[in-house]
């Protein structure tokens, strides 16, 4: 079935929203799918905003948003901060939708929840829909594993979807010393709801102890890189070539 996709500026503030459409591409799966970007952190580990730092040609941000958009998620939403008009200005142009809450999330699964509630009262997805999340900060994010991820769910298929990769030993051996999980993670629509639920001190990686959830392997190391600091940034941006 072949559906419409919208990207959207979605400023809410108070709980009154502005809707601003910027441009439409077609979708390749039968059920809706959306990709969170929680970009409203403060970087302090990094000391200095991490997301407008550059990567090649273009921001973190940027490529980011790009690398969702390459994929075949419907709806890319991204949640900032009411003070950073700047970052907000990027995710739009990069095809974002943009979440703007009023006071700003204190954590990311004040983030995820709003939105969450931003996609409800947009979109009212299905029950076979599917929402996926991965840290802002992960400038090679993986179009290929967010699509393998997509092709795993189905509408019958209530497991949270989660990528892993096989780490190797270093030396000639190059064995495999263990299986370590990544990021994107996909979560069946319903799981929405429980979100919401959490106690205060309870992040969204709970529920992959409390619900139905499936290991995926993909040959992809990148699923476990995000740019925590300085040394990140530097290691990361050499193996790219960007230095």
């Amino acid at each position: 079935m072949m559906t419409k996709r919208d990207g959207y500026l979605l400023m809410v503030r108070g709980g009154n929203q502005q809707l601003e459409a910027v441009m439409a591409e077609p979708c390749v799966h039968a059920f809706q799918s959306f990709g969170i970007i929680p970009a409203a952190g403060r970087s302090r580990r990094m000391g200095q905003p991490k997301l407008k730092m550059l990567w090649g040609a273009m921001t973190v941000i940027e490529q980011v948003v790009a690398a969702w958009r390459r994929s075949g998620v419907d709806h890319v939403v991204a949640v900032v901060r009411s003070d950073d008009s700047e970052l907000a200005g990027l995710c739009q142009r990069a095809g974002a939708i943009v979440v703007v809450p009023e006071p700003p999330p204190p954590e990311m699964k004040d983030s995820v929840m709003a939105a969450l509630d931003a996609i409800t009262t947009r979109f009212h997805p299905r029950g076979d829909a599917a929402w996926l999340l991965a840290p802002a900060d992960m400038p090679r994010l993986s179009s290929e594993v967010i699509d393998t991820l997509l092709d795993e769910h189905s509408g019958s298929n209530q497991a949270i979807l989660v990528p892993t990769h096989a780490t190797l030993a270093h030396g000639p051996s190059r064995q495999p010393t263990g299986v370590k999980r990544g990021h994107p993670v996909l979560f069946p629509w319903p799981l929405a709801q429980d979100v919401a639920r959490l106690n205060e001190d309870e992040g969204v990686n709970v529920l992959l102890a409390r619900k139905p959830t499936r290991e995926v392997a993909v040959n992809q190391p990148s699923i476990l890189d995000d740019l925590d600091t300085v040394d990140d940034y530097r290691r990361l941006s050499a193996e790219e070539g960007h230095f």
